[in-house]
């Protein structure tokens, strides 16, 4: 079944002009066609009544237990090429409800402005994302900030990968086992990793330092890596 987002309004949906062209020039509905169509919190059920005019009616309610019971932020170093556009693909898949793309030392592509057309895609690819595993909501991909402006983040659980923990320290699945929280935010570095002065900074802010293996990761792989290991720790 096709999912889309949209408004409801009584028993009519309401799609943005996007969306129409969507509905009915890439997946050519029917009348008749049912879909499912999310206003964000709850996803409803509906049938195409009409094409032109198009009209869309809400005939019951579906299932709309697909988002994860802890509020997970991924904050990543911004990185080469399209990588970002990987992490906030599979991070919606895994249930990521907000992405924070950062800069830090170690970045080596850095944005000029906190906004620009590579972070407009990012938004684009979260929606498409969340429309392809009929997410409930869309998550939201925030704008550039400095490394230094994630440390005064109020999350109940806030943690950060780091390559020196690999052999010695708690694993992201043992730290999560040992803090129940609602909220969780957890940091990858950008290619090179974090300086020792940012891990401290971090460590100093209440970010809990976590091994995400005994093998080095990609920075793209880890933070896959974390939004899987969040997930099935979530809901296993």
């Amino acid at each position: 079944m096709q999912h889309f987002f949209g408004s409801i309004q009584g028993d009519e949906v309401i799609l943005s002009k996007e969306e129409v062209h969507h509905l009915l020039h890439v997946k050519r509905a029917q009348v008749g066609e049912e879909i499912e169509v999310s206003d964000g919190k709850n996803v409803s059920l509906c049938r195409v009544n009409s094409l032109e005019p198009l009209r869309i009616s809400v005939v019951g309610k579906a299932d709309s237990s697909r988002e994860l019971p802890v509020h997970v932020t991924l904050a990543f170093g911004t990185l080469k090429g399209d990588h970002n556009e990987l992490i906030v693909q599979k991070g919606t898949e895994l249930g990521v409800l907000e992405f924070i793309p950062f800069v830090s030392s170690r970045t080596v592509v850095k944005p000029k402005e906190a906004e620009d057309g590579k972070l407009i895609r990012l938004r684009r690819v979260a929606q498409e994302s969340a429309k392809q595993c009929r997410r409930g909501q869309i998550p939201f991909v925030s704008a550039y900030c400095s490394l230094a402006e994630l440390l005064g983040r109020k999350e109940e659980l806030k943690l950060f990968a780091y390559e020196s923990e690999a052999l010695t320290g708690l694993s992201l699945a043992e730290t999560l086992r040992k803090h129940e929280s609602t909220s969780i935010l957890v940091v990858i570095g950008p290619e090179g990793g974090f300086s020792d002065a940012e891990a401290n900074s971090l460590k100093e802010a209440g970010f809990l330092p976590v091994s995400l293996g005994k093998r080095i990761l990609r920075a793209e792989t880890g933070a896959i890596f974390c939004a899987s290991v969040i997930s099935a720790c979530i809901e296993g």
